[in-house]
């Protein structure tokens, strides 16, 4: 008992010594600017604050200093973005709150990659990205889209995407959808708003967004035997 009775207290600590930095940090950043993690940085004597939508603030732990823009790490002859690493830890955090059976998946047979896609059904990049969707297949690229439609929740263009997530067949509505095609008006259940919610948060403003699975990003079309060579250049 006595040792739960440390454990308890030294955790209560820690959690008060964190939300005490937080505080502290967002007295320094403009009022309502929120706070998405903070963590010690690679940088000595400072935090690393990512906020809003994926942006990256550097705070020193004196909360003296500010730090805004690229951050490159220049060690044993290699070139390192920082404020990508960061980015990319927000990136894998939201996707993993987000439930395989939520994205309309086009899966290969030789899947080697899986790729998240932020699509949009009335974007003409989307469109022609989605027309050559088995060349991806075929390089063993598996297309997991969710839903962006760049007007905001209102609109055709939401309506439509609720109604491709609503219906008996999504793989087939989406791509009819992509085709200039009608299909039934559909509502249910759905996770259109909060793939769109999601995506703004990681910065997302234009579709197709395609994220790779260590986080990396690209905005708009990349041909399928380009994206692989890529992908596997690393």
């Amino acid at each position: 008992m006595k040792h739960l009775k440390i454990l308890f207290f030294l955790s209560f600590f820690i959690l008060s010594d964190d939300e005490d930095i937080k505080d502290k940090i967002q007295k320094i950043l403009p009022p309502g600017l929120p706070i998405n993690f903070i963590e010690t940085s690679q940088i000595p004597e400072f935090y690393v604050v990512n906020v809003a939508n994926n942006q990256i603030l550097y705070v020193s732990k004196s909360f003296e200093f500010v730090l805004a823009g690229e951050v490159i790490q220049l060690k044993e002859g290699e070139i390192t973005s920082l404020n990508d690493k960061y980015q990319k830890k927000l990136i894998k955090n939201i996707l993993s709150t987000i439930d395989a059976n939520e994205s309309i998946s086009f899966i290969s047979d030789n899947e080697k990659f899986k790729l998240t896609v932020f699509t949009d059904i009335s974007c003409g990049y989307c469109r022609l990205l989605h027309s050559e969707i088995q060349s991806y297949l075929d390089e063993g690229l598996t297309i997991n889209y969710l839903a962006f439609p760049r007007d905001g929740l209102t609109g055709n263009v939401y309506k439509d995407m609720v109604s491709a997530w609503c219906s008996q067949n999504p793989k087939q509505s989406l791509t009819n959808l992509k085709k200039g095609e009608e299909i039934k008006e559909l509502e249910c259940s759905n996770p259109v708003s909060d793939h769109f919610r999601k995506g703004s948060l990681l910065g997302i403003t234009g579709t197709p967004t395609i994220i790779l699975e260590d986080g990396r990003t690209f905005s708009g079309y990349i041909p399928a035997n380009e994206l692989i060579k890529i992908i596997e250049n690393g």
